[in-house]
């Protein structure tokens, strides 16, 4: 592969360093038709030493000679004329100094070869940023999925932490209720069984009051990881997936990531809605039980309005548009609308629970109150041909995502 090909092959930005090398002096079109014998030659040498640039400068008219009668056999009239101008043009600047010649056609190559340098450096750094920036979102996606599945193991250990503390309360009010049914025994034996039962449930008292404050410390730590967590997918995930949407709309690489998105996002709601029941189970344990200072009843209201206010706002941010309004007969080109011709829109919701399926009703509508409309001539009006609310169901996607699709607008 020639050099001359090689440049060739470079952005428009190296192309131009390429152009301002060549002028009439020794002009592009010479350097074009003799590419593979310009490049054979030691115009180094050819530089230093007049006899060996007087022989180099016959040596290009001849090959310009064989270059003229190629195009004389092709019948190529303009090419045979610009040939032969070239030739007079070099033996009229660098007849009676081939060394000048040489000079010029020697530090053209080498000028060359600095921009192909710069050009393979330039693709270098290039590829190595893009590597970096690769490297960069798999770090974050695995730290991100490190984060849910932390949620999602928080919760199975607070669950199991419930029944446990369940079980003690249990055990606790079948001890009560025997020791009850013995406090009016009357023998001496019986007092000291009786006094030994009691101090038992003292201990019990205790250790069912330090799981409860355990458990509700567990939950409130749980809600701080997931807030945490789901700030992450809210404000870092899902704007930077809007970004490369938006990319993509405008002939960046295609968008993706989404159905990962969708996963995380369900796994935290799930993992919400767990923590509602084990709040539910909690309450029902106080109602059977409860005392001064009790840590279920001081805080449930509080972790019951958290968690509400949690799960709410990771159903409203969920809320996307998959794929961008655009024409049926051109899918591949989102936001390219022709005047006249229907469109599409796909919404779809990134926490699928089944429980949702059927149950979130979506309606279109075209915002109105825009300021172009008066001062833009010809600004479009968009109409909704048909039903302007959908209902989301799993039904309309391939995959089994919450969605809903708008046709006729």
């Amino acid at each position: 592969m020639t050099q001359w090909y090689q440049l060739q092959q470079l952005d428009s930005k190296f192309l131009e360093q390429v152009h301002q090398l060549y002028d009439d002096s020794f002009p592009m079109e010479i350097r074009q038709y003799l590419a593979q014998w310009l490049e054979n030659q030691d115009w180094e040498h050819a530089a230093n030493n007049v006899s060996f640039a007087t022989v180099l400068f016959h040596d290009l008219l001849s090959q310009l000679d064989d270059q003229f009668s190629r195009f004389l056999i092709e019948n190529n009239f303009l090419l045979q004329h610009n040939i032969r101008k070239s030739k007079r043009n070099l033996q009229d600047n660098f007849q009676e100094d081939p060394i000048h010649m040489a000079m010029i056609i020697y530090n053209c190559l080498k000028e060359e070869r600095k921009i192909l340098n710069s050009a393979q450096l330039s693709n270098q750094m290039e590829v190595g940023s893009l590597q970096n920036t690769m490297i960069g979102m798999l770090d974050k996606q695995k730290e991100l999925d490190a984060k849910v599945k932390a949620v999602k193991n928080s919760v199975i250990d607070v669950e199991q932490d419930i029944k446990t503390l369940e079980d003690m309360q249990d055990e606790y009010d079948f001890k009560c209720k025997t020791l009850q049914n013995r406090e009016h025994e009357s023998n001496s034996a019986s007092q000291e069984e009786y006094k030994k039962e009691q101090m038992n449930l003292n201990k019990m008292f205790l250790s069912l009051g330090l799981k409860r404050k355990e458990v509700v410390n567990k939950i409130v730590q749980l809600l701080n990881t997931t807030e945490h967590t789901q700030s992450a997918l809210i404000n870092e995930e899902l704007v930077e997936w809007k970004h490369r949407q938006q990319t993509a709309c405008i002939g960046g690489p295609p968008n993706a990531c989404l159905d990962q998105l969708q996963n995380w996002f369900t796994i935290v709601a799930e993992s919400l809605q767990q923590v509602r029941q084990q709040l539910k189970k909690l309450e029902e344990l106080e109602q059977k039980f409860t005392y001064d200072s009790d840590p279920i009843t001081k805080n449930k209201q509080v972790l019951q309005d958290r968690t509400y206010s949690l799960f709410k706002q990771l159903i409203q941010s969920s809320f996307v548009v998959e794929r961008q309004p655009c024409m049926p007969t051109h899918p591949q080109r989102p936001l390219v609308l022709k005047t006249g011709v229907q469109f599409t829109v796909k919404l779809r919701l990134l926490v699928k629970l089944q429980e949702l399926n059927y149950n979130l009703k979506v309606k279109v509508l075209f915002d109105k109150d825009v300021s172009e409309k008066n001062s833009v001539k010809g600004f479009r009006k968009f109409n909704i041909l048909g039903t302007n609310t959908k209902v989301m169901n799993m039904e309309e996607s391939t995959n089994g995502s919450l969605a809903a699709e708008f046709r006729h607008l």
